[in-house]
């Protein structure tokens, strides 16, 4: 029985698996900008204040009296977003800072079908669009939902939850997108674009304190150095204490700096980062340097116990709340000192430290150079370097009682190399070409205590952990065009196309027990494989009339293949294949002549093969000889997704801004075997529901600017955002769904007469709502989920210079 679960515990899931080894009508003024990047972005419905913006009547200054013309780069160049043949929810910079938000999860509500939300017992990303999803933390699967930032691919999960001060415009494009942006966009693209330095001396200040002792402090200083240098920095701090409360057992109570019972735990902190350095020999080059730093030491994620009747935990005396009927906010989690990677510490060797939190290292650089040739076209070049370090000793089950805890150090090195030039020397047709070179390495070393092993017999389960490590190498190499050939003066046709060939390289040792490793005994498996894809994107886009643009996209996008770090056997460490989608979709586009009123909508269906799914699979443990089960990554489904996208603005009066966006879509499997109940055999599962695919969204919003007065301007803003019921795990158990909900925030700005000083009060989900956002079931043992945080209020203060 023992090891069956220890075997069963290799087969965890994803998420535990790996630790045992503004909408479309948010405005953006446009101004000069390098020929690949949009310009920066200006507030929703407020006048441009650059001459190079258009000019807009108006009989206050500082009212909105139409919307401004969204630029995009959805498609590698600037253009406006009204003629852009692809479904994109553009963010300004105002749109942004209006959330008061610390991560890219505040943006979610206000784009039509997309989920963004934390994989459990992590600070990291879980981001669903159009029924594709990655809410796994496993280090060698890669995200199907692609995160750019300054053209930078980050390639894992675990720091896709970046800062949003300092930055430019946000784009969430929906679709796939693996013609243009590459692999691993098979849902879409998150693309960041941060502010770029300025030619004028300025910068600005801020700090805010909001529920949870939450305290916040920015900055940013642009400096020109040079009539052609320009310099820019800005980072942010954040400090909070956490929204969960320490109400079960804590043996650790006294320690200086521990938490005691009912006090708050689940608290962040961090400094993340960035300088740029930008260099114009002439009007039509430029040159930028970046370096990035991200130091984050916030607390190990708390989890909340959500066991159902009948699994181990419940039976062992560990119900879940749905049991006790306790606050999904009063936890518990095992706290202790030690290194459980180090034998010969002095600390607790048992212990994997959960007192220190989840700590990472960001160091990145990155050099970007632009060239524009008169009467030919631009050439970019972006390069970059990114260094991430993670430790992060968790306790996965909401209980202090050594059930499940763990820990997991990596270092990940990511690099890239990408090329490409945009023509300009026709009207009739225009093309983008380039090429890419990306590549990884990454090690990673795991240590566990499975100590409900315990009520099982095993009475070594809190001495005696399990260790695991791995190695992953990745090179990969990509070739991409796309051409607009314009037939008529309202009709063009565009085809593009991309080639990626990969290489990767992969070893594991699997989980062992340490007195076991001490014998000399560690298997060791290891593998290489290659990997090739051709994608291709084809349409038209039609000037119906003026305002009036409708577009028709068959675009395909894939989810590299790739290894399952989980792997037990030299069977379950060998390749899945890659994941493909096809994607058709047919798109209106409308603006009023005066732009009173803008009106966007997109019809998609989608066909998913090859999908990545585990399974739990029967094996004989190599160690002890006797069965086991383990966790398998196979290509064992196909589906189908389809639905539909609204998304409308306006400014039915001078200073009044509305917008509102409604999302609809139905998933479905066409196919999908995979073992159910445990058993070892593979049965039709193709009645279960994707993960991350609420049925509907809906958001609205409205923002009223008074006109300004002798004692400065008023500004109110509010939003209402719903999203249906979805499951976050791939077999729908139960207690694991995240839950519908409907969030309303709201916000208060004061801007004295100057434009120089700003304070602001805000309120986020202000009806109280307590909803699931994600969960992991752990095959028949226990289920551990996170909650959205209450209710909260904060203040902010903000001067410029």
């Amino acid at each position: 029985m023992g090891n069956l679960l220890r075997g069963a515990t290799r087969a965890l899931g994803p998420a535990v698996g790996c630790l045992l080894a503004g909408t479309s009508t948010m405005a953006l003024a446009q101004t000069d900008a390098a020929p690949n990047e949009a310009p920066p972005s200006a507030a929703q419905g407020v006048t441009p204040t650059d001459p190079a913006a258009p000019a807009t009547p108006s009989p206050a200054a500082g009212q909105a009296t139409g919307l401004e013309d969204i630029v995009v780069t959805a498609r590698r160049v600037a253009e406006s977003l009204q003629e852009t043949p692809v479904a994109v929810t553009a963010f300004s910079a105002v749109a942004i800072d209006r959330k008061f938000a610390t991560d890219i999860r505040a943006l979610a509500g206000d784009v039509p079908n997309v989920v963004i939300t934390n994989v459990p017992g992590f600070n990291a990303a879980s981001i669903g669009i159009r029924g594709q999803s990655t809410g796994d933390i496993i280090l060698t699967f890669e995200p199907a939902i692609g995160v750019v930032v300054d053209d930078f691919v980050l390639a894992h999960v675990q720091t896709q939850l970046f800062d949003l001060f300092d930055i430019e415009r946000i784009e969430v494009l929906r679709g796939p997108q693996g013609t243009l942006f590459g692999k691993n966009t098979v849902g879409g693209v998150v693309n960041v674009i941060t502010k770029r330095p300025e030619k004028d001396f300025g910068g600005e200040v801020r700090v805010g304190y909001s529920s949870f002792n939450t305290r916040e402090a920015k900055a940013a200083i642009n400096i020109p150095l040079g009539e052609t240098l320009f310099f820019r920095a800005a980072g942010s701090y954040l400090k909070s204490d956490g929204y969960y409360r320490l109400t079960k057992n804590n043996n650790v109570d006294g320690i200086s700096g521990v938490p005691g019972r009912g006090q708050r735990i689940g608290g962040s902190e961090y400094f993340s980062g960035r300088a740029k350095l930008l260099w114009e020999p002439g009007p039509d080059t430029s040159i930028m340097a970046t370096y990035e730093i991200l130091r984050d030491r916030g607390d190990s994620p708390p989890s909340v116990n959500e066991t159902p009747p009948g699994f181990l935990f419940d039976v062992v005396g560990f119900p879940g709340i749905q049991t006790t009927g306790q606050s999904p906010f009063n936890t518990g989690t095992t706290l202790c000192r030690g290194n459980a990677m180090d034998q010969g510490t002095t600390a607790d060797p048992t212990c994997p430290g959960t007192l220190l939190g989840h700590r990472i290292d960001v160091d990145g650089g990155y050099l970007r150079g632009e060239h524009k040739v008169d009467g030919l076209g631009a050439f970019t070049l972006v390069g970059g370097y990114r260094r991430v370090k993670s430790i992060l000793p968790s306790d996965y089950t909401g209980e202090n009682a050594y059930l499940f805890v763990s820990t997991r150090d990596d270092v990940r090195k990511q690099y890239s190399l990408e090329g490409r030039f945009s023509s300009d020397f026709s009207d009739v047709l225009k093309f983008t070409v380039g090429a890419m070179y990306w590549g990884q390495k990454l090690d990673l070393t795991a240590t566990s205590l499975l100590g409900f092993l315990r009520f099982l017999g095993d009475p070594t389960a809190l001495t005696d952990p399990n260790m695991s490590t791995g190695g992953y190498k990745v090179d990969s190499y990509a070739a991409f065009g796309e051409a607009e050939y314009k037939i008529s003066e309202p009709f063009s046709i565009f085809l593009g196309g991309r080639y990626t060939k990969e290489e990767k390289s992969f070893s594991v040792q699997p989980q062992v027990r340490r007195s076991v490793i001490a014998t000399g005994f560690w298997p060791e498996y290891s593998d290489s494989a290659k990997f090739s894809k051709p994608t291709i994107r084809a349409g038209y886009r039609w000037e119906i009339a003026d305002g009036v643009n409708n577009y028709f996209t068959y675009s395909q996008g894939y989810k590299s293949g790739g290894y399952n770090e989980q792997a037990m056997s030299a069977t379950s460490a060998l390749p899945f294949r890659e994941e493909t989608a096809d994607s058709f979709e047919l798109g209106l586009k409308t603006e009023t002549a005066d732009r009173r009123l803008r009106f966007n909508a997109a019809a998609f269906f989608v066909k998913y093969d090859d999908l990545q799914r585990d399974a739990v699979v029967p094996f004989i443990d190599p160690i002890t000889g006797l069965p086991g089960q383990e966790t398998r990554t196979t290509n064992a489904g196909k589906a189908e997704v389809y639905g539909l996208e609204l998304e409308a603005s306006a400014v039915p009066v001078d200073g009044l801004t509305l917008g509102a966006s409604a999302g609809f879509q139905k998933a479905k499997y066409k196919e999908f075997f995979t073992d159910i109940d445990g058993n070892g055999t593979n049965e039709d599962a193709s009645f279960l529901k994707l993960r991350n695919v609420p049925k509907f969204t809906g958001n609205v919003s409205a923002n009223y600017e008074f006109p300004p007065a002798a004692w400065g301007t008023l500004s109110l803003n509010a939003d209402l955002n719903y999203q249906s019921e979805y499951e976050s795990v791939t077999l729908n158990a139960p207690f694991t769904q995240g839950e519908a909900r409907t969030l309303v925030g709201a916000s208060v700005h004061w801007t004295d007469p100057s434009d120089k000083y700003r304070v602001s009060v805000f309120t986020r989900n202000l009806l109280d709502e307590t909803y699931r956002v994600s969960a992991n079931s752990v095959a028949g043992l226990f289920n551990f989920t996170n909650y959205a945080p209450p209710r909260s209020f904060g203040v902010e203060l903000s001067a410029k210079f």
